[in-house]
């Protein structure tokens, strides 16, 4: 599979398939929640989702093992200045096939409390692919709460 675009870490492709079934499964997460949205993730933006004037980015990991709260959220660090609102993350188990809401967080909320990690530095067993902001998913703000936020228009 071709590389989705310059930005691509996973080189066999597996990053895009496991990107697309996140949003998927985030759109049928807002239909299920009766929210009315505009979807954007095949044009290559920024930007995946706008539901009332909110800009989302869904974020996803593929990981070898379940997620926990101590794993962290990851954004790259060029994506710092995307024009989204907040980010919305979730892991997919890849062994289970099991994907996992793990919350969602303000854009600047994230970075105001992210760690920075740069390319090539260790975290754990784990060699950091780009320079990027972590947070761990504790610290994320549940998905029982988007909802109310997303009705609450800018």
């Amino acid at each position: 599979m071709e590389p989705y675009n310059q930005n691509t870490i996973l080189e066999n492709g597996e990053g895009q398939v496991v990107g697309r079934y996140a949003e998927q499964e985030f759109a049928n997460w807002l239909m299920a929640n009766r929210m009315v949205f505009l979807y954007s993730g095949p044009d290559k933006g920024s930007i995946d989702f706008w539901v009332n004037d909110w800009t989302i980015d869904v974020k996803c990991k593929q990981r070898n093992v379940k997620a926990e709260p101590e794993h962290d959220a990851h954004v790259n660090w060029y994506q710092r200045e995307f024009p989204v609102h907040m980010y919305v993350f979730c892991s997919y188990w890849k062994q289970a096939e099991r994907l996992q809401w793990m919350g969602w967080i303000g854009k600047k909320e994230f970075w105001d409390q992210a760690r920075r990690v740069e390319a090539g530095q260790l975290d754990g067993t784990f060699q950091e692919k780009k320079d990027s902001g972590k947070l761990k998913y504790s610290e994320l703000r549940p998905m029982s709460e988007l909802i109310k936020g997303l009705e609450t228009v800018i």
